[in-house]
């Protein structure tokens, strides 16, 4: 068979088979050696075509750079070498005497419960998960009558901290998880006198209370109506609760009173503990900063009141019948009178004793007999069609601003009498 035939029948294959068509036409495309490319946009140009820089993969080059690695490395194990060669045994004597020293120190300053080292830096104590002294003590703290037994209270957070130490409440411990946490309380601790123990945030949320658990906690000497220090001169009045069995409330009360500036809080039997947690987190810290009596009889209750005190309840019953709800007790005959919160001249009252009852329970028929014996009175908040009672700790709110208000007012007054006397 000729050369011809043979190249007539190759391209009948080619025709009717495209895929060997295009096979074609890429091996001619990709051998192709042009001489020059031409512009079809400047056809009368001269085109001066820029040499393309031509990358060497020469694995040589490769070898070299992996053997200038290895070289720097063996002069780097080398230099490390030298100097643990030159390490004489009296210099390693005497760094491991500095560094025994240095832990002697600090577990004596531990020991006396210092908080700063000689580099002002916060020192503490490292301990394992299910640590037995860090369980057996927040089990203890968890513990209503245990509680009271140790004299001391657990609060969480770094804001409750602050407002403890603020009021210079005395702080034992503080257990942490993040020691960025310690940052915020640097500025208000005290040089000795706390021990600062790290441990684990999941060991800290197994003991927490709260469902996102802050990661730290304090550990203050339970304050005491002796021991709380007041701010600021408070006004003649003071709150008094009468079954406020909701730790929310309770710590609104205490919030209220801070607030308002209230002598004291005096809380009967049947309340809520006012050391339950929840109570210390709606509370916000009032706790250090007010006087709180507490479980008081109702026989006991006039010892804690002045002399010349006014007993005003707040009272949401606007109908309540005073005659036919106390003749059976034996108590004094007579009604008391109710006024809106806003028609009371408090001022001229001297001194306010304010009770507040709970949201369930109301008011007791204990109060009504003290308010009965005092000459005392009943306010209510006016409220629109439909809504029977405020909150305890909201109505507890408005009644206080108010007084407040108007003892202020009558202290400005007089101010303002006595300048223009002199």
């Amino acid at each position: 068979m000729s050369l011809t035939n043979l190249h007539r029948i190759a391209v009948q294959l080619v025709a009717r088979h495209p895929v060997l068509d295009t096979a074609r036409s890429y091996s001619r495309w990709a051998h192709r050696n042009p001489a020059k490319v031409i512009l079809p946009y400047e056809p009368d140009s001269e085109v001066n075509l820029k040499k393309e820089k031509i990358i060497s993969l020469d694995p040589g080059k490769f070898n070299k750079l992996k053997e200038n690695k290895k070289e720097k490395i063996a002069v780097t194990n080398s230099s490390q070498n030298d100097t643990s060669h030159k390490l004489t045994p009296e210099k390693s004597k005497e760094i491991k005497q500095k560094r025994d020293e240095l832990m002697k120190k600090r577990k004596f300053y531990l020991s006396q419960a210092k908080v700063f080292d000689d580099n002002n830096e916060i020192m503490y104590e490292k301990l394992k998960d299910n640590d037995g002294w860090l369980s057996s003590l927040l089990v203890k703290l968890k513990s209503k009558k245990d509680k009271m037994r140790s004299g001391q209270i657990l609060v969480e957070g770094w804001r409750l901290i602050v407002d403890g130490l603020e009021a210079k409440c005395p702080l034992k411990y503080i257990i942490f998880s993040n020691t960025e946490d310690l940052r915020h309380l640097r500025p208000f601790l005290p040089k000795t006198g706390v021990k600062l123990f790290k441990t684990s945030y999941k060991e800290m949320s197994m003991w927490s209370n709260v469902e996102t658990p802050p990661g730290i906690f304090g550990i203050f000497e339970t304050p005491t109506p002796q021991t709380v220090k007041i701010l600021s001169k408070p006004l003649p009045m003071q709150i008094i609760c009468d079954q406020v069995r909701e730790p929310g409330n309770l710590g609104a009360i205490l919030r209220v009173a801070v607030g308002s500036g209230c002598e004291k809080v005096l809380l009967t039997k049947g309340c809520v503990d006012v050391w339950d947690h929840k109570v210390v987190r709606s509370g916000a810290g009032t706790h250090f900063r007010l006087p709180i009596y507490t479980s008081l009889d109702w026989e006991d209750l006039p010892k804690q009141l002045p002399k010349h005190t006014s007993v005003v309840i707040a009272d949401s019953n606007a109908k309540f019948d005073l005659d036919a709800d106390l003749s059976d007790e034996g108590t004094a005959q007579g009604t008391l009178p109710i006024l809106p919160y806003y028609g009371v001249d408090y001022a001229s009252l001297g001194h306010v004793s304010l009770i507040i009852g709970g949201e369930t329970e109301g008011i007791s028929k204990d109060s009504y007999r003290l308010a009965a014996t005092l000459n005392g009175l009943r306010v209510n908040i006016p409220l629109q069609r439909g809504v029977d009672s405020l909150n305890t700790g909201m109505a507890a709110a408005v009644i206080a601003f108010e007084i407040r208000k108007q003892f202020l007012q009558a202290r400005q007054a007089k101010g303002k009498q006595s300048v223009q006397v002199t």
